[in-house]
């Protein structure tokens, strides 16, 4: 049997803890890095913000002043997970705050540049992370470069459509800078909508038609939008069969608690197509059906599964609530069985 990649992204954890916030095991506070550790998983991935928590400029003054998410914080971070013996993915967003389906800012130092000159800082600031994480003598096992690039990113300049040479040659910025830096790392570009596989083939084929090259697909996948699991099947099959190259769910999640009068403030307020019921057990159950269906992708190229944010409890402000139904820890920051399934699929 494959053994899977088993990771969580963990990039709100230290706003967590800096707030107060503890992982317990049997009512006891433990590391949260520990924990993953021991509970099984064997990746983490940390997103990169640019320059978070500028009170000046727009996006970063989107983020809190306390700049989570940007290079220190990042470093950090990626010191404790190296220290837990977990592999690590960078995602690098190329923005000060949130880059997705809805929105792709650039960064405040870069706006107004021509393209060229974007291209230039897009390759220096992934090149000076990663040397400086690899200082450390931390390995860098995979970098996203971009999130939830669907539509393009850095927008407008790398927009879809219409703009598939200027984000070719963002791209091909990224990926040269992780050859350089990084050589033994998997260069991974990620999407959203994981059953779509008119939107995979047709942005995979531009990519290649324009010498942007990758090692690794991302794919999010969240039932509560993107299609079910038979359909995730398909596309995965397709994307094996067509570029021959490792797939990985670096998004994913399911509900433990659906209610009503709650729902309203829940990102996730459904199953979607998925019959698991929305509790601990139901998201131990889905997450070992979506580890099937990466072990059935021809050829073992289905690598793995990041789950997203398993940790993301509302701070004392009442921030962040959106997420608590779908974390994989109780309000109380007990750990779900849950999480144990994640670490033993």
């Amino acid at each position: 049997m494959i053994e899977l990649i088993r990771g969580a992204d963990i990039s709100s954890l230290p706003e967590l803890e800096y707030h107060g916030g503890v992982l317990r095991r049997n009512g006891e506070p433990v590391d949260s890095l520990t924990l993953l550790r021991d509970t099984g998983l064997n990746a983490v991935r940390i997103k990169v913000w640019n320059d978070p928590g500028n009170p000046d400029h727009f996006p970063s003054n989107q983020t809190g002043a306390l700049c989570f998410n940007g290079p220190e914080q990042v470093i950090m971070l990626a010191r404790r997970a190296h220290q837990a013996g977990l592999r690590i993915m960078l995602d690098f967003h190329y923005s000060d705050w949130w880059a997705d389906p809805q929105k792709q800012f650039l960064p405040h130092a870069w706006q107004g540049l021509a393209l060229p000159d974007v291209c230039e800082r897009l390759h220096q600031f992934t090149v000076d992370i990663l040397q400086r994480v690899q200082a450390e003598g931390i390995d860098v096992a995979w970098v996203q470069v971009g999130n939830e690039i669907s539509h393009g990113m850095l927008w407008p300049l790398g927009f879809l459509p219409g703009n598939w040479p200027s984000l070719a040659a963002l791209l091909r910025a990224g990926v040269a800078a992780v050859r350089q830096a990084a050589p033994e790392a998997q260069v991974v570009l990620h999407l959203d909508a994981g059953c779509d596989q008119q939107l995979y083939r047709h942005w995979f084929d531009q990519a290649q038609a324009l010498d942007v090259s990758w090692d690794c697909i991302g794919l999010s996948f969240y039932p509560c939008w993107h299609g079910s699991l038979p359909h995730l099947a398909e596309n995965l099959q397709m994307l094996a069969e067509r570029y021959g190259c490792p797939l990985l769910v670096v998004e994913t999640a399911y509900p433990r608690q659906l209610h009503p009068k709650r729902n309203g403030h829940w990102l996730l307020q459904h199953t979607g197509a998925e019959p698991h019921p929305a509790t601990p057990e139901g998201q131990a159950q889905f997450l070992g059906a979506l580890a099937d269906v990466l072990r059935g992708v021809p050829g073992g190229l289905g690598q793995g599964i990041f789950y997203w944010e398993p940790a993301l409890l509302p701070l004392p402000d009442g921030s962040r609530g959106v997420w608590q139904n779908a974390t994989l820890v109780d309000d109380d920051g007990e750990a779900l069985p849950s999480l144990m399934a994640l670490g033993h699929l």
